[in-house]
């Protein structure tokens, strides 16, 4: 074997090895950082509400998650598919919806003319949305 093939040869087997070491600290730190994340409480997971008009109230509780209240009785942990910079500073919201239903994964929280799609909805007792947590 020739000297260049073996260093070629040495070259990509040691960038491989390195590759692979990187590749699992990456995972083994991701892994740390969701363990870490403080569990939410259960609540049901909803396919979809009933909104006759527009939402009632809503609270914010960070950039992805909002508390829409259907009516003055029926509150839902909304979940956006990514997150929204604006929504700790709009004023309003809109809601879209389908004749009087809102679906997750269908329908959109719209935020100062931006649409953030509903990745999922969970229904909540108005005890808990008013003592939810939210960000500052």
């Amino acid at each position: 074997m020739s000297t260049p093939f073996v260093r070629k040869a040495a070259a990509l087997a040691l960038a491989a090895g390195l590759t692979a070491i990187a590749s699992a600290s990456f995972a083994a730190a991701a892994a740390k950082t969701r363990v870490a994340e403080p569990d939410r409480p259960a609540f049901e997971q909803v396919d979809s509400i009933t909104m006759l008009r527009g939402p009632h109230s809503w609270q914010v509780v960070d950039d992805d998650t909002v508390i829409v209240w259907a009516t003055a009785f029926d509150p839902y942990l909304v979940e956006l598919a990514f997150g929204s910079p604006d929504l700790r500073f709009a004023q309003v919201i809109g809601v879209t919806q389908v004749g009087s239903r809102v679906y997750a994964k269908f329908d959109a929280v719209t935020v100062g003319g931006f649409r953030y799609p509903i990745d999922s909805i969970y229904k909540m007792s108005r005890e808990e949305a008013r003592n939810f947590p939210r960000g500052t």
